[in-house]
C-alpha cells in the first residue's frame, strides 16, 4: 500500500501539481487577510511532497511558525482541503528541521478510532510546548480557573466534574484545557484522554449515524478516562447532537471519568441549549476567565518576550513599546501577543530598529479607533449617559459612591483610551491634580481585577464608547 500511495504522488496529474494548487491557495488567502499579513508570513512559505500524501508546508524559522500556527494554520489547512482534489495533508515545518504535528493538518477524518478503546489525546498537545500550565500567565483575572484545571489534571478522583471554563475569545481556555489534557497524560500514562472541539464532536457523531457506527462511537467515547471538548457553544441548537452528548455525559460522570468544558459563556448564557445538559453543566464546577487587566497585559507580554530571546539573539523591546502595547490593545492576550509578533516581524526581520515611532505605525490599523477618534468630552458624555448622570454630577466634588465611581470609570477610560497626559485629564474633570487621575485609574483596575461583575461593566462602557466611533 505505502508503494502504491508513493507511485501515485510521484505521478501526480500536472493539472493537480502542489505548485499548482499552492497557488490558487495563496490566491484565495489573498483575498481574505491583509497584504501586509499575506507579504509578511504567506509569500515565505514553500510547499513540498513528504510522504503518503503528506505534504510540507516549510516557514523560514521558529518565530514564523508558530506565528502561523497561531493566526493562519487552520484557514491555509481549510483552504488546501477546498482546492486540492487528493486531499493531501499539510504538516508545518521549519526549514531544516523536524515536522511539527498540528491539529488541523494531521486531523482524523474517520467517523470513529479505528480501536474505540484505544482513543487518544491529540499527539499535537504534546508535541506543542505552548500548552503547558508553566507558560500560562496567571493573574486575578484566571487565576480561579488556572487553579481548578491543575487540580482536574492531577486528580484522577473528578472532584470537580464537569468542569466548565468560561469566557470571552482569546483568553486563553483553550490552553487551559490543553495544558489539562498535556499534564494529565504525564501524571498518568495510561489515562485515556479525547480532546475535541465541539465542531468536531458534532461532525463524529453525525458520521457514526450515517455510517451505521452509532455503537462504536458511543463506546468509543463512553470508555474515556478524560474527555475535553472545547467551544461546547457550538452545540447551541442542536437537537440530537444534544440529546447525544447528555448521554455522554451523564455516562462519563457516573463512571468517575473527568469531563472538562469551554464556552465563550457560561450555561445559562447558551441559548437553545437542551434543559437537562443546561442542568448538568451547572452541576459542575463553572470558572470564568474574565478580561485581562492592565497590570496582567503587561506580565504576558513580558513573559512573550523572554520566550522570545531564544529564537532573536539580542532581542530587545524597549519599556514605552510594551507600555504603548499594553495600553492600545485591550481586548485579549491572544490580540496582544498578535501586536508584539506584528512590531517583531515589521522591525527585526527587516532589520529595523524596535522603537515606539516603529510600534505606533505598524499597529496604526489595529488602534486606529483608540487613538485618533475618542475623545475625553466624548468619554465624558458616554460615561453619564452609561449611568445616567448628568455632566454636572461627573464635574462635581460631590463624594457619594453613586457619583465618585463613574468618575473613576471615565479618568480610566480617559487613560486607556486617549494619548492625553495624566495632568491633561485632570484638567477636563474640574481642574483636578494628576494624583487624582493616577488614584482613579489604580483604584479602576483593582476592582476589575477583584470583581468580574464591575471588570464586564466597564468593559462594555469601553465597547460602547469605541462602537459609536467605529
Amino acid at each position: 500500500m505505502a508503494n502504491q500511495t508513493q507511485t501515485a504522488i510521484d505521478h501526480v496529474d500536472p493539472a493537480i501539481d502542489v505548485g499548482h494548487v499552492w497557488s490558487k491557495v495563496c490566491r484565495e488567502i489573498e483575498s481574505k487577510i491583509s497584504g501586509r499579513d499575506f507579504r509578511s508570513w504567506i509569500s515565505q512559505l514553500q510547499v513540498k511532497l513528504h510522504d503518503e500524501g503528506r505534504l510540507l508546508l516549510i516557514t523560514p524559522n521558529a518565530f514564523s511558525r508558530d506565528w502561523i500556527n497561531e493566526n493562519l494554520f487552520d484557514l491555509v489547512c481549510d483552504l488546501w482541503a477546498a482546492c486540492d482534489p487528493q486531499k493531501r495533508l499539510l504538516l508545518l515545518r521549519v526549514a531544516s528541521g523536524e515536522p511539527v504535528p498540528t491539529t488541523i493538518g494531521e486531523r482524523d477524518n474517520s467517523s470513529v478510532d479505528a480501536d474505540p478503546s484505544m482513543a487518544q489525546v491529540d499527539s499535537a498537545i504534546f508535541g506543542n510546548e505552548k500548552y503547558r500550565f508553566d507558560n500560562f500567565v496567571v493573574g486575578p483575572s484566571n487565576d480561579v480557573a488556572w487553579a481548578v484545571a491543575c487540580q482536574a489534571a492531577r486528580s484522577t478522583q473528578s472532584r470537580f466534574n464537569p468542569l466548565f471554563i468560561h469566557g470571552g475569545y482569546g483568553l486563553g481556555k483553550t490552553h487551559l484545557l490543553r495544558a489539562i489534557a498535556h499534564q494529565a497524560r504525564v501524571h498518568t500514562p495510561s489515562r485515556r484522554i479525547l480532546f475535541l472541539t465541539a465542531e468536531e464532536f458534532v461532525q463524529k457523531f453525525i458520521s457514526s449515524l450515517r455510517g451505521s457506527q452509532n455503537a462504536e462511537f458511543k463506546k468509543s467515547v463512553r470508555s474515556l478516562d478524560m474527555l475535553l471538548i472545547d467551544d461546547i457553544h457550538f452545540l447551541a441548537g442542536k437537537v440530537a447532537t444534544q440529546e447525544e452528548f447528555v448521554h455522554t455525559l451523564s455516562s462519563l460522570v457516573e463512571n468517575g471519568a473527568q469531563v472538562v468544558l469551554s464556552a465563550d459563556r457560561s450555561p445559562g448564557e447558551i441559548a437553545s441549549l437542551n434543559d437537562r445538559l443546561r442542568s448538568h453543566l451547572g452541576g459542575g464546577v463553572i470558572c470564568r476567565i474574565a478580561p485581562a487587566a492592565l497590570e496582567l497585559r503587561r506580565k504576558i507580554l513580558v513573559h512573550r518576550c523572554e520566550d522570545m530571546s531564544d529564537e532573536y539573539e539580542n532581542l530587545s523591546i524597549p519599556d514605552d513599546v510594551l507600555d504603548f502595547i499594553t495600553v492600545k490593545i485591550s481586548n485579549s492576550p491572544r490580540e496582544l501577543l498578535g501586536a508584539l509578533n506584528m512590531i517583531v516581524s515589521g522591525t527585526m526581520l527587516v532589520g529595523r530598529p524596535v522603537t515606539l515611532d516603529a510600534a505606533k505605525e505598524i499597529l496604526s490599523d489595529v488602534v486606529r479607533v483608540t487613538r485618533v477618534k475618542i475623545s475625553i468630552a466624548q468619554i465624558q458624555k458616554g460615561t453619564v449617559s452609561w449611568y445616567g448622570l448628568g455632566k454636572d454630577d461627573l464635574l462635581s466634588r460631590r463624594k457619594t459612591r453613586n457619583i465618585v465611581r463613574p468618575r473613576q470609570i471615565a479618568m480610566y477610560l480617559a487613560k486607556e483610551l486617549t494619548s492625553c497626559s495624566l495632568p491633561m485629564i485632570g484638567q477636563r474633570f474640574d481642574g483636578r491634580d494628576h494624583t487624582t487621575v493616577i488614584h482613579a485609574v489604580k483604584t479602576v483596575q483593582r476592582l476589575m481585577s477583584e470583581d468580574t461583575t464591575f471588570a464586564d461593566e466597564v468593559e462594555g462602557l469601553r465597547r460602547s464608547l469605541t462602537k459609536l466611533q467605529s
